[in-house]
């Protein structure tokens, strides 16, 4: 029974990072020029943006290359390395990573490129 609940789990990580990346590891921009998502990462100061994450989560590794490809700062909490980084993830109720806290807004659902500029633009 175990494995079964475990396999469940597993499948519901994987589908919800499924459904928020393409093949290039994110959403699309349609309404945001490079110009932009460029001005707007130079307003992020340290701190603002912490993704919670595991050593071995792929759409970990995808969301950071995207963060970093676009030049936004972010602080990385990784779960698999620090007990503080896990209590903290627990206490906020998150269930799958990466888990982003974008200006106090709590991105519970994995990366989502679109969600993460509106947060960035109304935080």
């Amino acid at each position: 029974m175990r494995k079964i609940i475990v396999l469940v789990l597993l499948l519901a990580a994987g589908y919800q990072g499924w459904k928020h990346f393409d093949g290039a590891g994110h959403t699309g921009f349609a309404e945001v020029s490079a110009t932009e998502l460029s001005a707007l990462a130079t307003t992020v100061k340290p701190g603002e943006v912490v993704m919670y994450s595991t050593t071995e989560c792929e759409y970990c590794a995808q969301a950071k290359s995207w963060l970093n490809q676009n030049g936004f700062a972010f602080t990385e909490c990784n779960m698999t390395t620090s007990r503080r980084c896990e209590d903290e993830f627990k206490s906020y109720g998150g269930i799958g990573t990466p888990y982003m806290v974008v200006r106090g807004h709590h991105m519970k659902d994995g990366f989502d490129s679109d969600e993460f500029v509106a947060a960035l633009r109304t935080g």
